[in-house]
């Protein structure tokens, strides 16, 4: 069974697909880049009441499309769980030891993303058995942490842009925040939130903490277009340049129906 009738057996390997793990559920991606409008997106809530592993089984047991050999396939997940570690430490004699220390409290499996900088990794966790699962259900299977690309992205966005850039992404339980300088990194992580008054304290303590300027530098917000809106209005009396920001502009070359992923999957394929 084929979960988009733009996907066939046929033309799956000209594919790159996704699957993006997120508690409650996941969704599916994928698009031909030598094809016009072939991205599709489909959104799958799960039952809280059962195991998530037990529903991921179901959800790959009744779509047997996923088993296909696609050009490449993308794990990708979703927790505000993550740390940033510079490339001079995370050696390769070192890196199961790091991991082990880093994640041994979560239970899970312990990955890492190299950023385009070639100067920092992201380290995250999944849960042992998804990652074993993931690992022998897919045919060569990518595993990414959904800050990696968004932090690609905007290292590219950021390079020639004078202003400092602070990038804030609003999700219903928690936000994340990145500052660059010219294309630097210079701050990420991500904060869980109760309130609304929360996500207003976190941008303004970063924003002090990273010793932006309110009159020069620039802050960028992504997220549901009414709380996006409540949060600039109420940030505008601290700082003068605030961007309310959709998909990016290039995205559309994906066809239509990307307006329905999540910025993470948007900046994966296009870094990708």
């Amino acid at each position: 069974m084929s979960i988009s009738a733009k996907l066939t057996a046929d033309n799956a390997e000209r594919y790159v697909v996704s699957i993006r793990l997120r508690s409650g559920g996941l969704s599916f991606t994928g698009y031909d880049s030598s094809t016009s409008d072939s991205f599709f997106y489909q959104e799958v809530e799960f039952d809280r009441s059962r195991p998530y592993i037990t529903s991921l089984k179901d959800y790959f047991f009744d779509n047997e499309c996923l088993g296909w050999p696609f050009k490449r396939f993308f794990i990708v997940c979703v927790s505000p769980k993550y740390i940033l570690m510079p490339a001079v430490a995370f050696r390769d004699d070192q890196k199961d030891k790091l991991l082990a220390f880093a994640f041994s409290a979560d239970l899970g499996h312990g990955l890492y993303n190299e950023l385009k900088d070639k100067e920092t990794y992201l380290l995250f966790p999944l849960e042992e058995e998804t990652y074993e699962f993931c690992s022998r259900s897919i045919i060569n299977p990518v595993f990414f942490h959904y800050m990696t690309p968004q932090l690609n992205w905007w290292k590219k966005q950021s390079r020639n842009f004078l202003p400092r850039l602070l990038y804030v992404v609003l999700h219903s339980e928690w936000i994340d925040v990145a500052c660059f300088c010219q294309g630097v990194l210079q701050f990420s992580n991500s904060f869980v939130h109760e309130q609304a008054e929360d996500i207003l304290y976190y941008i303004l303590y970063v924003w002090k903490q990273t010793g932006l300027n309110q009159e020069t530098d620039r802050l960028r917000i992504y997220g549901e277009p009414t709380l996006r809106a409540r949060v600039a209005d109420a940030l505008h009396q601290y700082i003068q340049y605030i961007d309310l920001l959709d998909i990016p502009s290039e995205a559309y070359l994906l066809g239509l129906e990307v307006r329905k992923a999540p910025l993470d999957i948007i900046t994966l394929l296009l870094c990708e």
